[in-house]
């Protein structure tokens, strides 16, 4: 059970931030009241589901752990990415 909620867990945050970052840009369902929040959650949630990866594959070694501690990763570095390609191209 416990072996389940890690992965899950792990995996599952990443996977709600790409959603939420996905609606931002494309604007599908209007969520005004959270404006700029997509692009900044993942600073301070993909750490902790690094983490709970981490915890994980080292207690089991299985593929869901590692999974998600890539993801986790690319997802923590994409608001990075994000504000600094924004500001080579734009200049702001």
């Amino acid at each position: 059970m416990r072996k389940q909620f890690l992965r899950v867990v792990s995996t599952a945050i990443p996977l709600l931030l790409l959603v939420l970052i996905l609606n931002f840009f494309s604007g599908l369902i209007p969520t005004d009241s959270i404006q700029g929040l997509p692009v900044i959650l993942p600073i301070f949630l993909c750490p902790v589901g690094a983490v709970l990866g981490v915890i994980s594959y080292r207690l089991y070694k299985d593929r869901w752990s590692l999974t998600g501690i890539v993801f986790n990763i690319v997802m923590f570095l994409f608001p990075v990415f994000y504000h600094v390609i924004g500001t080579v191209i734009f200049g702001v």
